[in-house]
């Protein structure tokens, strides 16, 4: 069966703040387990394939039967990974959404709804989502990501910076503030162009690797959702995943 949409999961082990993250017990599963089977719920795609370049993670892969490819350990991000899997191995895959692996609370019908954004909007590149964000202080934290969007939903900037920043207050009614998910559903021109283009020195600087397509030109459509996610960079992050699974937090 030809792969015309496929859903990517990069998964490496190595990480600065939490070693081995993606192995982590979240009640009961691993959260490379949790992110594959909310990617197999997802209706409208082909096959789903985690790519790794460490043997433990591809062991967790035949434990829990998903489908697994070793790529190779010098590329630089994941994305880079699903690229070079996509040349390898997806030659027919022509929408392939680049899903972390820490993002355990990602819900199927968020996958579903990148693909009917390209689908319905047959000239953007790029499908991500976004989500309003609800304080100050969420607006001015770097750590969060910003994104204006044009009057036809596709993304003007993404920024770490407060943007839209309001002359007389900094931040200004909430309304106007949208946090980005960093997930991705690619066209497979925009990301085979991904792979081929050098760091963008406003990329390098922000360190948000979208920055690099946008600012090439492509365009990219935001996909608004209500949903909660939390991707995991710390133990800390883990724990507060835990409580929401256990129904003891809201996030």
């Amino acid at each position: 069966m030809a792969v015309r949409a496929l859903i990517a999961i990069p998964a490496r082990y190595g990480s600065e703040r939490f070693p081995g993250k993606v192995l982590c017990d979240l009640e009961g599963q691993t959260m490379l387990e949790r992110v594959w089977r909310a990617a197999i719920a997802a209706k409208g795609f082909d096959a789903v394939v985690v790519l790794t370049d460490d043997d433990r993670i591809a062991q967790e892969c035949a434990r829990i039967g998903a489908q697994w490819c070793m790529t190779p350990s010098a590329l630089p991000s994941g994305t880079d990974r699903i690229a070079y899997a996509v040349r390898q191995w997806f030659h027919d895959a022509e929408i392939i959404v680049n899903l972390q692996a820490d993002e355990p609370l990602v819900p199927p019908r968020l996958l579903e709804q990148l693909r009917s954004a390209l689908d319905h909007m047959p000239h953007a590149d790029v499908a991500t989502p976004i989500a309003p964000l609800e304080s100050a202080d969420e607006v001015r934290n770097p750590m969060v990501c910003k994104v204006v969007c044009r009057t036809d939903g596709t993304a003007l900037l993404f920024s770490r910076a407060p943007i839209p920043y309001d002359r007389d207050r900094g931040v200004g009614e909430l309304s106007l503030y949208y946090r980005h998910i960093g997930i991705y559903a690619y066209r497979r021109a925009a990301l085979l162009r991904f792979a081929e283009l050098p760091p963008h020195p406003i990329e390098r600087a922000e360190s948000l690797e979208q920055l690099r397509l946008l600012l090439d030109g492509a365009t990219f459509v935001c996909v608004p959702t209500q949903a909660t996610l939390l991707a995991v960079d710390t133990p800390a992050d883990a724990e507060r995943v835990r409580a929401v699974l256990r129904g003891q937090a809201m996030l």
